[in-house]
């Protein structure tokens, strides 16, 4: 699941101003060149080395660990800081954030209902927890999203919240609920890619590639930079046996993503590359 949310890279720059005004912030998930990060963890670790009552500086070191995909150092490092301070909503919210990235959902669940719970209102925290509940179709998620769907400072999340409660109906196989939602999220906010992404898979999965292809191809209406329609558009021309179609959007999506190897490996079975 792709949530439009607030990433842990700008998380310290409003969480207690967000405590105390109730509101939240959604932005698109930080990137990092792994070159530079590693950089900068060395320096943060020089300089920690020098300070290490730098709580700052840890907090820093944890964000980049977590960006390299260090999961394990950065949790180390969430330790030496919840053993400052253990009931602090931030670092538990940061423990919570390295356990998911790494594969533990039962601990990420964990940390994040005890960053909540030390919080008291913390929408960025509700909204992963309700991202994870709907992703195991635990239907606690549409508990989670109500609430929040009914407190006016989640009103710049309605989105993502709305979302969440889409892949939960996906994920318990109520595609008329599912498909409902992820039509009421584009009427709200056209701008929402992965929703026609989300959208175009239930065609997908259903068989009617067809549907599943127009649906692909809208989110590209909208962005022509947007690599995850072009993939998706060209997995669905495959299906109608559209080859040509399918080998060019596969190139433009690598040409906008060249992480998606996915593409690369179609292209190469389609024989449009070596």
């Amino acid at each position: 699941m792709n949530l439009r949310a607030v990433p842990v890279s700008v998380f310290f720059l409003f969480f207690f101003a967000a405590c105390n005004n109730n509101g939240s912030t959604k932005k698109e998930d930080a990137a990092i060149d792994t070159a530079t990060g590693s950089i900068q963890i060395k320096e943060l670790e020089t300089e920690l080395s020098k300070e290490p009552q730098a709580d700052s500086l840890r907090e820093g070191l944890v964000e980049q660990l977590v960006l390299t995909n260090q999961y394990g150092k950065a949790l180390e490092q969430v330790e030496v800081l919840l053993k400052k301070n253990p009931s602090s909503p931030a670092y538990l919210f940061m423990k919570a954030d390295a356990l998911e990235k790494k594969g533990d959902t039962t601990g990420a669940i964990s940390f994040f209902e005890q960053s909540i719970t030390a919080a008291g209102i913390f929408t960025e925290a509700q909204l992963r927890l309700a991202s994870l509940y709907a992703e195991t179709g635990n239907k606690n998620a549409l508990t989670i999203c109500e609430v929040m769907l009914k407190d006016p400072t989640a009103v710049k999340l309605r989105s993502d919240i709305l979302f969440v409660k889409a892949v939960y109906y996906n994920k318990v196989k109520d595609t008329k609920n599912a498909l409902r939602i992820y039509d009421q999220i584009i009427k709200e906010d056209y701008t929402y890619l992965e929703a026609y992404i989300e959208k175009g898979l239930v065609y997908y999965d259903m068989g009617n590639f067809a549907e599943a292809h127009k649906q692909f191809e809208r989110s590209t209406s909208i962005s022509n930079k947007f690599a995850d329609g072009y993939f998706w558009m060209a997995k669905a021309e495959e299906k109608l046996n559209k080859t040509q179609e399918a080998i060019d959007n596969y190139k433009r999506s690598l040409a906008l993503d060249q992480n998606i190897t996915e593409a690369r490996d179609a292209l190469k079975r389609l024989g449009a590359v070596k």
